[in-house]
């Protein structure tokens, strides 16, 4: 348990790049959304160094649920889903 207290702004500011890398390598704006999720963690902890480990494990799971969301109806209103499949007989 001692690594969740060495969390660091940093740490959450390279996640979201790595995560954002991930979203050119496969865009489907999830791994955006836990990029932008991760960026805003490391932001709050920035402002608030002495944040736990463990808040700031659950503060990301929550910034990621709710940007997981948002990303999915932002896909679904452009019309990102798969065409469906035409069946010929």
């Amino acid at each position: 348990m001692e690594m969740f207290y060495i969390l660091n702004h940093w740490h959450w500011w390279a996640l979201a790049t790595l995560l954002i890398i991930g979203e050119l390598l496969a865009p489907c704006l999830y791994f955006m959304a836990m990029g932008i999720a991760a960026m805003l963690v490391g932001l709050v902890v920035r402002f608030m160094p002495d944040l736990s480990g463990q808040w700031q494990l659950g503060l990301f799971i929550v910034l990621c649920l709710i940007c997981t969301g948002i990303a999915r109806s932002v896909r679904n209103k452009r019309g990102g889903s798969p065409p469906p499949k035409n069946i010929e007989h």
